[in-house]
């Protein structure tokens, strides 16, 4: 039978509402129609808690028994919270309990009011009504006690109650779930919230993602190298500010927000350990937080010299040596069944390999003469541990350190003592630059790849054919997948070097590819493989096409003679006048105004690059502009064999073999 919303309330309404001596409610097993609990949220502890600070505040249901008992067929949760109450001498058995009173008949259809028409509260609500309550002046304690919970729960739910209201708005309507909710959190500032959100892409809104963004320009107490040395204690201590993570299990854990001061106190940490270096003999010691290799590309190096073992030392070489071949020749004549003693003599030659490498490494020392020229750096290393990089060379040395070296060598000391880099000639292209205009040339190969299937199968081919064949030394076993075959998205690459590389038409279109096979695929992944078995040729390999495609890399700091990219350009017949076209923002800003000359001389010549000369840098970036729009120059390193055909020459297939496997730069065997 079906019963309307309209015939319930009528049944309700002409019920009596009571109260009833706790002692004399029953939980009926004949009208609950929910016999396994409610649908509130609350645990029992915490509806004990509640009702203890507020009260019952909905009746209960009952239908009257035998013997003066009520027979409870909605509100078992109430019920039992307060058994738990009574049990415990918090209220006394005879506590009133408000009920309403129906029909045995009846009873079903109040219990159906009770569950089938509540609306639960959601989450949402939850998180708010607690911060209301805070609010009002209630402390975090009390709300705790008042709800049967620990004070880190009722913090927790206000900081989610924090977060913005639009994204607020999105968790209600189930487009955030729970735990993205709680990551975006992580910060108070509504703005930094949506950002973080809205700069994902839909299928990447994961929770660790979130994190990573909110917190990129923060310092992880735990994880971090330097945090982890100068310990969260002394960061504290010198007033450091930092931000505790309320959802992390570990309550020690913090984000650290002040960088420069956890920079300092490792620099002063390590100044001890940076004197009892300097004692050493070395010209000048740095002290970093960090090591940062590029800062010091520039210097030379200094290498240990080995001296020659003193009498003893050469006799505890010799003895070493032939204890070892000793043990070897026992072990060799062991029967297979002798599994102990062949450990036993094995520990032992460990044991005197130790001992050789200690002797090795005394007799290896820095040679006095030069450590006048060279330096040290201490920093702090991976392991959170203050370490020494010894032997550097800086560029004013360089001409005291080869004529300190000559002397040394004339004194019969081993040559190679010292590395100095060539001098370098200044390139045309920035390293920033050049990775910048390396990556839309990525990109542009992949926008044309997903149009070229076969050269993806020819590419993806060699690339598994040279690791099988060409490459002998590789043999990675696996036992859990089928294939030892590994894809790695070059997006983020993409983007880490071109700020503008989002609003390129190679992006835009691999990104449209990228949406519209994200809309087809299953979200399952062991559902892939059924679902792909059940495609037609030509849908698998549009999508292999396209995965081979997202692979590709080729960025460079430094401008090569030839380009990983290259053979897949030529095989595609890319041209870049396509993809990128020379403006200020891509190319001009970032230049010399020198280069700005020599570039509108090559592209339109001499007489319109001459008035430019006498401009400032901006003038001269807007003159080269009008002066070159439709010239569609490129630099070189954007250039392939196409680019001289005249624009729109798009070039017929060519054919590719295993040498061109290189331009899949991430497709790993």
């Amino acid at each position: 039978m079906k019963f309307t919303k309209a015939e319930i309330d009528a049944v309700i309404a002409a019920s009596p509402r009571t109260t009833v001596p706790l002692n004399k409610l029953v939980l009926s097993v004949d009208y609950q129609v929910r016999p396994g609990g409610s649908t509130s949220k609350l645990s029992i502890a915490e509806l004990a808690s509640s009702i203890k600070d507020s009260g019952v505040l909905q009746n209960l249901i009952v239908v009257k028994g035998v013997q003066g008992q009520f027979d409870v067929c909605a509100g078992g949760r109430r019920l039992e919270s307060l058994s738990l109450l009574a049990s415990s001498g918090e209220i006394p058995d005879n506590y009133p309990v408000p009920v309403l009173i129906v029909p045995a008949d009846k009873a079903l259809l109040a219990s159906l009011a009770e569950n089938v028409f509540h609306v639960p509260m959601h989450p949402a609500d939850e998180y708010l009504a607690f911060a209301k309550l805070l609010g009002e002046g209630k402390s975090v304690e009390d709300v705790a006690a008042a709800f049967g919970v620990t004070p880190l729960v009722v913090k927790r739910r206000m900081k989610l109650a924090s977060v913005s209201p639009k994204l607020m708005a999105q968790f209600r309507a189930d487009e955030i779930g729970l735990d993205c909710l709680m990551a975006l959190a992580l910060v108070d500032d509504h703005d930094k919230q949506e950002q973080a959100w809205a700069g994902l892409q839909p299928w990447n809104r994961r929770p660790e993602c979130l994190r990573q963004l909110l917190t990129q320009d923060e310092v992880e107490s735990d994880r971090d190298p330097v945090a982890r040395y100068v310990t969260l204690k002394a960061y504290e201590k010198a007033g450091g500010a930092l931000r505790r993570d309320l959802f992390s299990d570990d309550d020690k854990k913090a984000y650290l927000l002040d960088v420069p001061l956890l920079h300092q106190l490792a620099t002063d940490k390590l100044r001890k350990k940076a004197r009892q270096v300097a004692a050493e003999g070395w010209k000048w010691v740095d002290v970093q937080a960090r090591w940062v290799r590029d800062d010091y590309l520039s210097h030379g190096e200094l290498h240990k010299t080995r001296r020659a073992p003193t009498e003893q030392e050469a006799a505890s070489l010799d003895a070493l040596q032939a204890r070892m071949a000793a043990l070897q020749d026992q072990m060799d004549a062991l029967d297979e069944g002798d599994e102990d003693q062949a450990d036993e003599l094995e520990r032992e030659v460990a044991a005197l390999q130790v001992q050789g490498k200690a002797i090795e490494a005394d007799l290896s020392t820095w040679p006095v003469e030069l450590m006048k020229q060279a330096g040290c750096v201490v920093h702090v290393d991976q392991n959170g541990t203050p370490t020494v990089k010894r032997g550097l060379i800086r560029p004013d040395d360089r001409s005291d350190m080869a004529q300190a070296a000559r002397q040394a060598g004339e004194g019969g000391v081993q040559a190679g003592m010292v590395s100095l880099p060539s001098p370098k000639t200044r390139p045309v292209h920035s390293d920033k630059l050049m990775r910048r205009l390396t990556a839309h040339r990525v990109a542009a190969v992949q926008a044309e790849l997903i149009a070229r299937p076969d050269v993806a199968l020819v590419a993806i081919t060699a690339q598994l054919a040279q690791k099988l064949f060409l490459n002998h030394g590789y043999r990675c076993h696996q036992q859990d997948p089928v294939l030892a075959i590994t894809a790695t998205d070059s997006q983020s690459d993409l983007r880490a070097a071109a700020d503008d590389i989002e609003t390129s038409p190679a992006w835009l279109r691999m990104d449209a590819e990228r949406r519209t096979w994200a809309d087809k695929l299953p979200q399952d992944l062991d559902a892939m493989f059924p679902w792909l078995l059940a495609q037609d040729q030509a849908t698998v390999l549009q999508l292999l096409t396209f995965a081979v495609a997202s692979t590709v890399t080729g960025i460079y700091g430094v401008e090569p003679a030839t380009q990983r990219t290259d053979a897949l350009a030529l095989a595609l017949g890319l041209d870049m006048r396509r993809w990128w076209t020379a403006s200020g923002p891509s190319y001009l800003d970032h230049v010399s105004k020198g280069r700005i000359l020599e570039v509108v001389t090559e592209a339109v010549d001499i007489n319109a690059a001459a008035p430019l000369a006498a401009l400032k840098k901006d003038a001269a970036v807007s003159g080269a502009e009008q002066a070159m729009a439709g010239a569609a120059w490129l630099p070189m390193c954007l250039r392939t064999g196409t680019s001289s055909k005249p624009l729109g020459d798009g070039g017929g297939a060519v054919h590719v073999g295993a040498s061109d496997a290189d331009a899949v730069g991430e497709l790993a065997v």
